[in-house]
C-alpha cells in the first residue's frame, strides 16, 4: 500500500507545481529612517529577525542622527534601548524602503 501511495502523490504535486504561476519577484526592503526625516541609513540592524510596518511611525526627531533605524511599537520609533518594548519583541518591527 505504501509503495502504491508514492507515485500518486508524486504525480499530484508534479501536477500542482506546473499549474502554477512562475514565482512573483521578491522586493528588497530594510529598515531605514523615513525620507522625510532626511537622515539615511548608517548601521545594519544586526542579526534579530525582523518585519516591515505596514502603518507610518510617529515621533521620529526631525534632523537626528540615527546609526541604526529605530524599532518602531505601536507606530512610535524608538531609540535603541534593552528597556524598550520595541526593542524586546522578536521580530522586531522597522519602517521599511525598498533598495
Amino acid at each position: 500500500m505504501r509503495n502504491t501511495l508514492a507515485p500518486i502523490i508524486a504525480a499530484a504535486l508534479a501536477a500542482i507545481a506546473a499549474s502554477l504561476p512562475e514565482p512573483a519577484q521578491a522586493r528588497v526592503l530594510w529598515p531605514d529612517v523615513p525620507y522625510e526625516i532626511g537622515v539615511r541609513r548608517i548601521g545594519s540592524v544586526g542579526e534579530v529577525p525582523y518585519r516591515c510596518s505596514d502603518g507610518p511611525a510617529y515621533n521620529y526627531y526631525h534632523g537626528a542622527f540615527y546609526d541604526v533605524p529605530p524599532a518602531l511599537y505601536r507606530g512610535y520609533a524608538y531609540r535603541p534601548h534593552y528597556r524598550y518594548t520595541a526593542y524586546r519583541a522578536i521580530p522586531r518591527q522597522y519602517f521599511c524602503t525598498e533598495w
